[in-house]
């Protein structure tokens, strides 16, 4: 219970624009402990709840914090109040059936005689938008796609229904530019028996990104082994690639794994051209603290740890601190050596062929770039 408390005290943190916040209520966002605490937490005001009653539903069923009952009529006041009562900060609101229906979920619950038949049921505010036909995705995505819309929706659905639901089902795939044929297609064959067969072999996957045409001349080659490999496509167009600035921008200071140049200011009435190039795996404003650090004991003999100390050294220079700035970022660390060089390579042409670049790499890698 220790750890439990732990992981939930401690995982109401987050940062956004560069403000860190407490969630003061509810479980974590985003922790995995928190739809199982909540599902426990359910059971218990259900439980509660119910014993209290005096008259109990004659129905009563969850999905998630969604409660479906079928009570008493003049019990429902009462049955909404015993449930609020639980704990303050966790309140229902009420639906009550209209002309025999009640929204429930994706379906509609409908009230004939004395029996129950659902429909299936779309919000108002839903746009019916599915993946377009005409859309950069392998067909069988977007079949694939289509068929699981249309088999939800009718075997929602009770029959007597499913004629109304055909045709809601052809109005959403024609918005999405589905043509009519494909349409009833996939209609005949969303009515057939699914066969489920349980495949013996265990296949490989490889994941490839989808490219049309190339892709289904890939998948029909023989240039892998079909028996053992099978190959799934994916889309470059993705929600990642998209909204990927999600998070509050790291200054600069607080990169790590950084390639950096610091400028010689020179002296007084002096310029220097020279540029230090170096890498850190730290964060930046670390490593430039240990420069300055170095700087103040660079006259000391045999305590030159970088060129950048050995140049202010032997001319008296200060580095500009300052105008730092960053060549490369990568987010693995790889050798200092080959990272170096590959910077060496691809930016040292970039300056003038009067600018002097200091290393702290052998001269035998200077020499070989």
């Amino acid at each position: 219970m220790e750890i439990l408390k732990f992981c939930i005290q401690e995982g109401r943190y987050f940062k956004f624009k560069d403000t860190i916040y407490t969630q003061l209520k509810g479980m974590p966002i985003g922790a995995p402990t928190s739809p199982i605490i909540a599902d426990i937490i359910m059971e218990k005001l259900l439980d509660n709840s119910i014993e209290k009653l005096r008259y109990k539903p004659r129905l009563l069923t969850k999905y998630v914090d969604d409660l479906f009952a079928i009570v008493r009529e003049n019990q429902v006041q009462n049955t909404l109040d015993t449930l609020n009562n639980f704990d303050k900060s966790i309140q229902f609101t009420l639906e009550i059936k209209i002309d025999g229906t009640l929204a429930y979920l994706d379906s509609e619950i409908n009230r004939r005689g004395n029996q129950l038949k659902l429909k299936w049921y779309k919000k108002p505010t839903a746009s019916g938008r599915i993946i377009n036909f005409n859309s950069k995705h392998p067909k069988s995505m977007i079949i694939n796609t289509a068929m699981g819309c249309i088999r939800r929706m009718l075997h929602t659905s009770d029959e007597v229904y499913h004629d109304q639901i055909k045709k809601e089902i052809f109005t959403i795939l024609r918005n999405n530019d589905f043509p009519k044929y494909t349409i009833k297609k996939l209609i005949k064959k969303a009515k057939l028996p699914k066969n489920i067969q349980n495949p013996e072999k265990h296949f490989i996957f490889k994941s490839l990104a989808y490219v049309p045409q190339l892709s289904e001349r890939l998948a029909k080659s023989d240039c892998y082994n079909k028996e053992n490999v099978k190959i799934a496509h994916k889309p470059s167009n993705t929600l990642k690639s998209i909204f990927n600035k999600t998070k509050s921008n790291i200054s600069n200071m607080d990169k790590s794994n950084v390639v950096y140049k610091i400028p010689c200011k020179g002296n007084v009435g002096e310029t220097c051209n020279n540029i230090y190039v170096g890498t850190t795996k730290s964060k930046l404003k670390t490593r430039l603290s240990q420069h300055k650090s170095d700087l103040k004991q660079c006259h000391q003999l045999n305590n030159h740890k970088t060129a950048l100390m050995s140049h202010c050294a032997t001319s008296g220079h200060i580095p500009n601190f300052d105008d730092t700035k960053i060549l490369h970022k990568n987010n693995t660390i790889i050798n200092d050596l080959l990272l170096k060089c590959y910077i060496l390579s691809k930016y040292r042409q970039r300056y003038d062929s009067t600018i002097r670049v200091m290393w702290t790499i052998p001269l035998i890698f200077t020499n070989t770039c």
